[in-house]
């Protein structure tokens, strides 16, 4: 946080954690690398700071040793190194190599809050020079001018409405140059002093598109006499209505799956699910595959039950079981989340997520002492609240239960001081994934269509990607402070996972966050299909 959040507290057992032990296990580690869709061969892939290390062959294949903590890195001439923290269930990681990274633009919106993380559009560039607003010359009569003098291949011309614009010598570009002021963008320079610019970056993208970043010092709330909206660039800025429904994006069906055609009661899937159990159950992606299927089909609660207790009792992979608890939590069996998230804990006592996760079910189940303990035991050992995603989410949730009836009766105090966070808002969504591994793109549009877009991958934030890993969390919190009349989209567009099996991520919505009548959503989506924009939430004051 950066204002110091003040935790006051008395510390006191939490039992039903086992301590950790120190995992000096060797994972076998294999997979396929590829660019641009195709496999690549010759890629270096090599544990870092050891002798460890392997070279794909003609197919992409590698396979190659390493322990829980180790850093892969895979290195290719003239491609972007691909660094992956191992951790315990690392055992499969097909890896997608991609050119150098390109920069990542924002857009502000002060009716969204993101904790944590960057909202923006991505661009990849090739050509990319830094301005100082010192370095330029404060006597040029415009800032165009100015930045002409500073880049030779840039020149300005005036058009037939007077205006200036900017145009690349002996380079055709692609459109006319996109600016963006203080992470908004316009399709002309808005008037500014010379003395006011911090900074600029400008990119020439291999498409040849020209972009002209400005950082400022400009206060735009004692701005007076510009209209801003006829400068505004109406572009790739907004939503295009290209996301498919949830419901109708097409995944391809299992064989084993093929044989449940036909079969509209639930007693009779039941039945044949029962019979076949046996020899099917070790299908990739088996439990979830039915589990959606029963779902989709509209079967009873019991129904839905009876796969996910097999699928508890097949599986010790904590990935697997993050999957389990977000089903029961669906389905509002919050006791059987619970014993599913203390079973994760003991397995991964080193994740800040084990501790949040036990602590948030023991709240819907209104155990308020118990959900403290959880809250104690996680400081006492040794755990912090820091400026990232958990952190933001772990006193979120914390301020909010203070004032929980018969939490005055707990003999756990602990009190939070945040003066930045929402404490109140229309909306509240948390966004959690079952494996680390997961890299989508998640795009909020408001009810003017605006859009923002959040990328958890390695491509664009590797060192989040890392922190996530190390510090053992996978989620993210919003806050929407004002729905506005319309409609807002949540959209999502998975990347992939490294792995053969699909991605669950729940999504949690919190509707008048922090007031009396706050109510939740809880959603569960499973994403093996890549590439696709697809639409999750819609979110809008009826949902009040």
């Amino acid at each position: 946080m950066k204002n110091k959040i003040i935790f006051l507290f008395l510390f006191s057992p939490f039992l039903f954690l086992a301590q950790s032990k120190s995992n000096v296990t060797l994972n076998t580690i294999s997979g396929f690398v590829s660019f641009d869709s195709k496999k690549l061969q010759n890629v270096n892939v090599f544990v870092e700071n050891t002798t460890n290390y392997a070279v794909t062959d003609s197919t992409g294949y590698y396979n190659i040793k390493a322990k829980k903590g180790d850093f892969l890195n895979f290195n290719f001439v003239g491609l972007e190194d691909v660094i992956i923290l191992v951790e315990d269930v690392t055992s499969i990681l097909n890896i997608e190599m991609k050119k150098e990274k390109g920069i990542t633009f924002s857009r502000s919106n002060d009716n969204l809050k993101l904790g944590g993380t960057t909202i923006g559009d991505y661009f990849e560039g090739t050509l990319k020079q830094v301005i100082s607003g010192k370095d330029l010359n404060p006597d040029a009569t415009s800032l165009s001018r100015a930045i002409e003098e500073k880049i030779p291949s840039l020149r300005v011309k005036i058009n037939d409405f007077g205006e200036e614009i900017m145009y690349q010598r002996g380079r055709e570009l692609n459109g006319p140059p996109v600016w963006i002021f203080d992470k908004v963008l316009y399709d002309l320079p808005i008037p500014v002093f010379i003395n006011e610019v911090e900074n600029i970056l400008v990119i020439n993208t291999e498409t040849n598109k020209l972009y002209i970043q400005v950082n400022t010092t400009i206060n735009y709330k004692t701005v007076s006499g510009i209209d801003f909206d006829s400068y505004y660039f109406i572009d790739d800025d907004f939503y295009q209505n290209d996301a498919i429904a949830y419901k109708r994006l097409k995944v391809g069906e299992p064989e084993f799956l093929k044989k449940y055609k036909g079969r509209y009661k639930a007693d009779e899937a039941l039945k044949l699910y029962q019979e076949t159990y046996e020899a099917e159950k070790d299908n990739a992606n088996y439990h979830l595959s039915i589990l959606k299927h029963f779902k989709d089909e509209k079967y009873d609660k019991n129904t839905l039950l009876k796969v996910l207790a097999d699928f508890e009792k097949f599986s010790n992979n904590p990935e697997d079981l993050k999957a389990i608890a977000y089903k029961y939590q669906e389905l509002n069996e919050h006791e059987k989340a619970l014993s599913v998230y203390k079973n994760i804990l003991k397995l991964r006592p080193n994740y800040s997520q084990s501790y949040r996760d036990v602590a948030n079910v023991l709240l819907d189940l209104k155990e308020y002492a118990q959900a403290w303990k959880a809250y104690l035991f996680y400081f006492n050992n040794d755990f912090n609240i820091e400026d990232n995603d958990i952190g933001e989410i772990l006193v979120s949730e914390m301020i909010a239960t203070e004032s929980n009836e018969g939490n005055e009766n707990s003999p756990q105090k602990i009190k939070v001081n945040s003066p930045t966070k929402n404490t109140e808002s229309d909306v509240r969504v948390v966004f959690e994934w079952n494996t680390s591994e997961a890299e989508f793109m998640l795009e909020f549009v408001n009810p003017t269509a605006q859009t923002y877009e959040i990328e958890n991958s390695t491509h664009i934030n590797n060192d989040l990607i890392i922190d996530q890993k190390e510090k053992g969390y996978t989620s993210k919190e919003i806050f929407i402070d004002d729905l506005l009349d319309g409609n807002w989209l949540v959209n999502l567009t998975y990347l992939g996972n490294k792995q053969y099996k699909p991605t669950v991520f729940k999504a949690t919505t919190y509707y008048n966050w922090g007031r009396e009548n706050q109510r939740k959503e809880i959603n569960v989506f499973d994403f093996i299909v890549t590439d696709k924009k697809t639409e999750l939430l819609k979110l809008n004051k009826k949902s009040f």
